[in-house]
């Protein structure tokens, strides 16, 4: 049996998505209260756009992983879900409650009926993170499908039919809730899952080319993010902005795949064990930044600091490096928890 590879840049790659996601989030204040057509709204605006591709970039990553890990045993639909289930649900729930206690306790919210509760918990709307638990658990639920259709489908000729199904979906189809409907991302998921049946050829062609798609992910980031800005500042039509959405997404999880692949060929091994730790963290990272981001904006509310550019620096610091702490202390208080009880 073929060994599996250690893929120790998948490590760098989720840390850069972890630290991505962050500064979304921390930079969107510039983005809605700065002066439109501004400068500096300009720059955040951009900054904000070129960044956008971490959702992608998260669902390419669990179609990699999840493939990868069952290359070589069987996969079980039910004993996978119910893993799933525990390792995603019960602390998506647990964040929601302590999410929406802490919102109505500030009044930033108002109080939900049970019906409320149950339509904003599945869909994801409670704050703008929960929305990829929604579309994961869709990819989850047809992961198996995913799995069947690489065993019984040429790889190359499955990826050229799913990718005329998704430009036809991205140009012709505009369901409700598209932002959390699989069918918005399922390319990205393929691309990682043939990506890990393939991974060797993918990583020569990668280091051969690589030169070629950086130079494409900063052409597509900035065709993306100037025709965003024009659509949304100064009201120019963004033509076919859902597949230029698409490309640039692709463009930046592939560049930065490279990136990670080429920086952990080089990095000492305390630098892959950090980031190997901010792998383990980073679904919790994922859950709870925002809850330090609202802390952070309310302490610079009470004492008058008003500088948006001085919070999204300040709150960049503090809400990554805070959240990861945090995320760290309980992935390492759980290990501790199970090991103890194994003993037991």
């Amino acid at each position: 049996m073929e060994k599996k590879q250690k893929l120790t840049e998948l490590y760098l790659l989720t840390s850069f998505l972890c630290l991505f996601v962050v500064l979304i989030h921390t930079s969107s204040e510039g983005v809605t209260n700065l002066t439109m057509g501004s400068l500096q709204h300009k720059v955040f605006f951009m900054f904000n756009k070129a960044l956008s591709f971490v959702v992608p970039g998260f669902i390419f990553l669990s179609g990699l992983k999840l493939t990868y890990s069952y290359k070589y045993k069987k996969f079980e639909f039910l004993s996978f879900l119910k893993k799933r289930f525990t390792k995603i649900l019960i602390p998506y729930t647990c964040w929601y409650i302590a999410y929406y206690v802490f919102l109505y306790y500030i009044h930033f919210i108002e109080a939900k009926t049970i019906k409320q509760h149950i339509f904003s918990f599945l869909i994801g709307d409670l704050i703008s993170p929960f929305y990829f638990i929604t579309i994961i658990f869709q990819f989850y639920i047809l992961f198996g499908i995913f799995l069947y259709l690489l065993k019984k489908v040429n790889h190359i000729l499955l990826f050229v039919i799913c990718t005329i199904i998704q430009l036809y979906y991205l140009q012709n189809i505009y369901p409700v809730y598209e932002d959390r409907f699989f069918v918005t991302y399922f390319i990205y998921f393929l691309l990682g899952c043939i990506m890990a049946e393939h991974m060797e050829q993918f990583q020569t062609i990668l280091k051969k080319y690589k030169w070629i798609v950086y130079a494409l992910f900063i052409f597509f980031t900035y065709w993306h993010t100037t025709h965003a800005y024009a659509s949304n500042v100064e009201g120019i039509f963004y033509a076919y902005w859902r597949i230029f959405t698409c490309l640039f997404s692709i463009s930046g999880i592939v560049a930065f795949y490279c990136i990670s692949y080429n920086i952990v060929k080089i990095a000492p091994q305390k630098f892959i064990t950090l980031f190997s730790i901010l792998d383990a963290s980073s679904f919790y990272i994922f859950l709870g930044h925002c809850f330090l981001l609202y802390i952070c904006n309310g302490i610079w509310s009470r004492i008058g600091l008003e500088s948006i550019f001085i919070k999204f620096i300040l709150n960049s610091m503090i809400v990554f490096l805070g959240s990861f702490i945090v995320s760290f202390v309980y992935v390492l208080g759980k290990k501790k928890w199970y090991s103890i009880n194994r003993k037991v």
